[in-house]
């Protein structure tokens, strides 16, 4: 009889509920939703036809938030999920809590700088820009800080920026939805709030909040790995990033380019610029992947044919239906072969620390397949 045998390394946990970081997000966030709350549950309860609809609408907005983030935004591997549930609930409750009461202040301020015709145009544009995305980045910073297995390369920043902007993005829009009722003298609530949802989503989202905050979250990613860069420069290319971030928010909210066409055109501008900010993280992490991955096969911690496959998920799932019956067992071998590769990607890092790693993944392999009995013809 074969016997298996399936080697796991405990992974270490990618939270840690000891940080002043993580009770900060939950803190934070817990104000962030008593605030929303505040302001919004009378008119849930007024109005429930467009509070399910706007409930309805979250729930797709959060499941097609989590496709694109997990499936395409991450070279590789998808995200841990504890950083994911974290990024998007600081994206809908604390950022969007925080922004709630920032805008507040700040509105007033240029009401009485500007005057309220100019205040009426330039006040979003000028104050947005600021509040929100301070509030935003500060969320993938606090993830940073709650564990340094969440936060280890340009790509996790840009992820994870895109996630609390998904967030920020959904819950703005069961707002706005909300907030539609009002604009629309009460007449027709529901039909208020699925015409302000649907130019919302459908009109502006693919340039909206996330686009943003992922450009400013690649900045984060960027400066708080250990990239080899010098200091100076991890700060400016973070710099960069965030004040990119705040461009794209500006001209998402200021009164240029008005009607149709720019309604369209600008959210579309800032997509392009998400996708050439992407493009280029994803050539900087698949290049230290490829790195990682010849120094690991030269120490003969992989095979050549399962490097090949372990960057691509496609790859991953055709090697592991060659193995059969012993499919199970390849497949966690695989899963640690990626934790090896996973823990070389920061730069800078010792490749002796990655020796544990390793030693798991020589034990696995030797404990695959424990005994082979002879074959009966």
């Amino acid at each position: 009889m074969t016997t298996y045998a399936h080697t796991v390394m405990p992974r270490p946990a990618n939270i840690s509920a000891r940080t002043v970081a993580f009770w900060m997000l939950i803190i934070v966030s817990a104000f962030g939703l008593w605030t929303l709350q505040s302001d919004f549950l009378p008119v849930v309860i007024a109005f429930p036809g467009s509070a399910a609809l706007g409930v309805l609408v979250t729930g797709f907005g959060i499941v097609v938030a989590l496709w694109i983030a997990r499936r395409f935004l991450r070279p590789v591997q998808a995200p841990a999920w504890s950083g994911t549930w974290l990024a998007l609930m600081w994206g809908a409750f604390g950022a969007c809590g925080l922004a709630l009461v920032m805008n507040g202040i700040l509105l007033s301020a240029w009401s009485r700088a500007l005057g309220p015709n100019a205040a009426g145009d330039w006040a979003a544009a000028l104050t947005a820009p600021i509040n929100e995305e301070a509030a935003k980045a500060a969320g993938v910073v606090l993830l940073a800080c709650v564990s340094t297995r969440l936060v280890r390369s340009t790509a996790d920043g840009f992820v994870y920026g895109a996630l609390v902007g998904f967030g920020f993005q959904i819950m703005e829009n069961f707002t706005y939805g909300l907030n539609g009722i009002g604009l629309a003298g009460g007449v027709d609530p529901v039909g208020a709030t699925g015409q302000v949802l649907w130019v919302r989503i459908l009109l502006t989202g693919i340039g909206s909040h996330w686009t943003m905050s992922a450009v400013a979250g690649a900045g984060i990613g960027y400066l708080v790995s250990a990239s080899g860069r010098s200091t100076a420069r991890r700060i400016g290319v973070a710099a960069g990033c965030f004040a990119l971030a705040m461009g794209m928010h500006w001209l998402f909210n200021s009164p240029l380019f008005g009607g149709i066409a720019g309604t369209i055109g600008k959210p579309l501008a800032n997509f392009a610029i998400m996708v050439v900010v992407y493009l280029v993280v994803r050539r900087g992490f698949r290049a230290r992947w490829a790195a990682v991955t010849a120094e690991e096969v030269q120490y003969g911690s992989l095979a050549p044919v399962e490097a090949e496959s372990l960057s691509k998920r496609r790859a991953r799932r055709r090697f592991l239906r060659s193995f059969g019956a012993v499919r199970v067992a390849q497949q966690r071998l695989q899963q640690l072969e990626l934790d090896l590769l996973e823990e070389r990607i920061p730069e800078g890092i010792d490749p002796a620390a990655a020796q544990p790693w390793r030693d798991a993944v020589a034990a696995a392999r030797q404990g695959t397949l424990l005994d082979r009995p002879p074959q009966v013809l």
